[in-house]
């Protein structure tokens, strides 16, 4: 058992692991931070803000650690999602034809990257407690000692192994082959307080673009037509695309942007950024 346990859990995302053998794993759904509790008494804790990603690695984790058997599920729900409420519907009703979580709130509440195997594995062996809402570190602490006093023991089969996405590493891209429409040259307009795009095509300037984000831009850029069919258009797009959203977070946070260097943000004054819990989407 130890040595199944030996590289849990095997799929990636924002947690903090505990003991391993223990029989509670807590969802903390859009809370990242100041929910404490002793990790001894529990496998994983973690956040999760979507009715099919995130509930897919939450399957995926559990059924490959037979030890755990209750799934606490706490602190303040994600903006337009309904993890709680999909997670105790599929306990309870399982997933119909298409795999879409029976009764699930939300509008992709779909397990599609995770077989009927796992589906059923983890309705037999998880017990949910529904404590949404709930952040308070005490209280989450008395629901742990409460659920070890009952002394559950551990499913009776044995960790289902996860199969693994073999893994691409990334290279650098080859000799960079120029767009027959043009280029981009992209800087910040002050004095406007905008993103500035001019865009030439035989190093005449002929279209300038500005807005408040990349967004918006790539919009533009893609209604005008601006970006050429040609063998790098792909890898074109996704750089322009990049460099766009670079230059927004600099206009956004009073930082300086120079294209095609590395970003560098500026030293706050002393502040401390608030935790955006809801730019994780698992």
């Amino acid at each position: 058992m130890t040595e199944d346990l030996k590289n849990w859990p095997p799929v990636e995302g924002r947690y903090v692991l505990g003991n391993k053998k223990s029989p509670i794993a807590i969802c903390t759904n859009a809370t990242v931070e100041g929910i404490k509790v002793d990790m001894e008494k529990v496998a994983i804790i973690g956040k999760c803000v979507t009715e099919n990603i995130g509930i897919e690695k939450i399957i995926q984790n559990i059924v490959s650690n037979p030890s755990v058997r209750y799934l606490i599920l706490c602190g303040k729900p994600s903006k337009g999602h309904f993890v709680a409420q999909a997670i105790e519907s599929l306990i309870k009703k399982g997933v119909d034809e298409e795999k879409r979580i029976i009764g699930a709130k939300g509008n992709m509440p779909y397990l599609k990257s995770i077989t009927g195997e796992l589906i059923d594995r983890f309705r037999k062996q998880i017990t949910p407690i529904n404590f949404m809402g709930e952040t308070d570190s005490q209280k989450i602490r008395n629901i742990i000692d409460e659920l070890l006093s009952k002394g559950k023991e551990g499913f009776k089969a044995g960790a289902i192994k996860i199969k693994q996405i073999k893994e691409i590493e990334a290279h650098s891209c080859p000799d960079w082959i120029p767009d027959p429409k043009g280029f981009f040259v992209i800087s910040i307009d002050r004095a406007r307080d905008k993103l500035l795009i001019e865009h030439y095509r035989d190093n005449k300037l002929k279209n300038k673009i500005i807005g408040d984000s990349a967004e918006d831009i790539c919009k533009i850029i893609a209604n005008l037509d601006l970006i050429g069919d040609f063998e790098q258009k792909l890898e074109h797009s996704m750089y322009l695309a990049r460099e766009l959203q670079k230059a927004e977070f600099a206009l956004r946070n009073n930082s300086n942007y120079e294209q095609d260097q590395e970003f560098k943000m500026k030293k706050s004054e002393g502040k401390k950024e608030p935790v955006n819990e809801n730019d994780w989407f698992d």
